[in-house]
């Protein structure tokens, strides 16, 4: 079985498909007579279809020293929807930045491997997109083979007429802990005391902001002293019992994210993401050791051996994998069982659109270790506009839905009008004399 896609548990998880268990369980049901095995469910794949269009996210922000874009004015989703010949469909997200086209057209490539399959074969599919290919590992196969996964969880789940995380186990809570990831700004305090208040009000309890991106060179003082008095007021803003996390982009220098947090720590940050560039875990173990805040980090990392040299070694203290770039629903779970052999917590990256969140919300329910889920509260508000869904916020939770399936519908006509625009900008994150700062 693929190493990067695979849904093989411990201590008593299921150790195959849980969509081709939960088959053989309704043909005994049915049947008294007949064996207790697993059976071909009668379902075949006969369509692929994909939608890609933009979401705008707001103005081109631009930095104040260089004049360069350091944002873009929009958001590029890519949703797949699976057509069966019994009517029923699925639908998956591979969204990201600047790599959604490359995506759709991997999938509409696999669509010889899809049509005529059995989606209850769900794993084995996915196994077998995975093992036809030289390369294992990426954003652009984790994020095609995740929106594979998550559609086929959720023809499975409607077959069946259970949510999703029934297929997975059985949920261990009923509602999800998320933080907006757009409530902490850092461009002046006034500002970011706003911002805060109104997405407290608005009804997060966890807010998250980009810090040290206005460093002006490696080691800019100027840039801590000024993130650090923002962090101390936002704190003095919301109060004790609003969480607050920093998110750095993983472009610092190790030296200066070890002094950031060593400022802010006196306000008590629940981790500091992304510290330092991805490529060695030794210099991500050194700054956990170093730092007084806790480290968390995942989102740029996709295989199963990518999170495991994370994990073995305890380089931080919560992971964060994407469900929509690394391999999708069973590849997650595969990770969340590694990570809490390790006792370490899982905080859930999310920067696409509503069905990557529907999934989420699946996949967060099982888990163990589960401690918060990201989301942008400007999205959540706007999910209405592409899919139905019972999502309701409430004391900084979202309800877990259960609807059959990933618990959505995809307002197929609506989003099929909606926008595409190429042309994303490129981010510029530059020093003052013109050298590139990371991203």
């Amino acid at each position: 079985m693929s190493d990067n896609h695979t849904n093989i548990g411990r201590r008593g998880f299921l150790t195959r498909s849980a969509i081709g268990a939960a088959m053989a369980v309704l043909a005994t049901q049915a049947n008294a007579t007949e064996p207790a095995r697993a059976k071909p469910s009668g379902l075949k794949i006969t369509r692929l279809k994909t939608y890609m269009f933009n979401v705008a996210t707001g103005p081109v922000r631009l930095d104040p020293k260089t004049k360069q874009p350091i944002s873009s004015g929009f958001k590029t989703w890519l949703f797949l929807k699976l057509e069966t010949d019994a009517g029923l469909s699925g639908w998956g997200e591979g969204s990201g930045e600047w790599i959604s086209p490359i995506v759709r057209t991997a999938l509409h490539q696999w669509e010889e491997l899809l049509i005529g399959r059995d989606p209850l074969d769900g794993t084995a599919i996915c196994d077998d997109l995975t093992n036809r290919l030289p390369w294992k590992g990426g954003p652009i196969l984790g994020s095609a083979v995740a929106a594979v996964n998550m559609a086929v969880y959720d023809i499975a789940g409607k077959a069946l007429q259970v949510p999703v995380h029934r297929l997975l186990g059985g949920r261990q809570r009923d509602r999800i802990l998320i933080y907006d990831n757009g409530g902490l700004n850092f461009d002046s305090i006034d500002q970011a005391r706003a911002q805060a208040r109104a997405a407290v009000e608005a009804g997060a309890r966890g807010l998250k902001g980009n810090p040290l991106e206005g460093r002006t060179w490696a080691m800019d003082r100027r840039e801590l002293k000024h993130c650090a008095a923002i962090v101390q007021a936002v704190r003095e803003e919301v109060g004790p019992d609003i969480e607050l996390l920093l998110d750095t982009h993983g472009s610092p220098a190790p030296e200066l994210s070890i002094a950031f947090a060593q400022m802010v720590a006196p306000y008590r940050p629940l981790f500091l993401e992304e510290p330092c560039k991805v490529g060695s875990v030794e210099v991500l173990k050194e700054i956990s050791q170093k730092s007084p805040v806790p480290i968390a980090t995942g989102e740029k990392l996709f295989s199963y051996r990518d999170f495991k040299e994370v994990i073995d070694k305890r380089a931080c203290a919560f992971l964060q994998p994407d469900i929509s770039h690394s391999f999708g629903i069973d590849n997650f779970l595969h990770i969340s069982r590694l990570a809490d052999e390790a006792q370490m917590l899982m905080a859930p990256h999310n920067a696409s659109g509503p069905i990557h969140f529907a999934a989420l919300l699946q996949a967060d329910a099982v888990l163990r270790n589960f401690l918060i889920q990201e989301v942008s509260g400007k999205w959540f508000r706007r999910f209405d506009e592409f899919i139905d869904h019972d999502f309701r916020l409430k004391d900084g939770f979202v309800n877990l839905p259960e609807r059959p399936g990933l618990g959505i519908e995809v307002k197929e006509k609506d989003i099929a009008k909606l926008p595409y625009d190429r042309r994303m900008a490129y981010r510029q994150y530059r020093h003052a004399d013109g050298s590139w700062k990371g991203w």
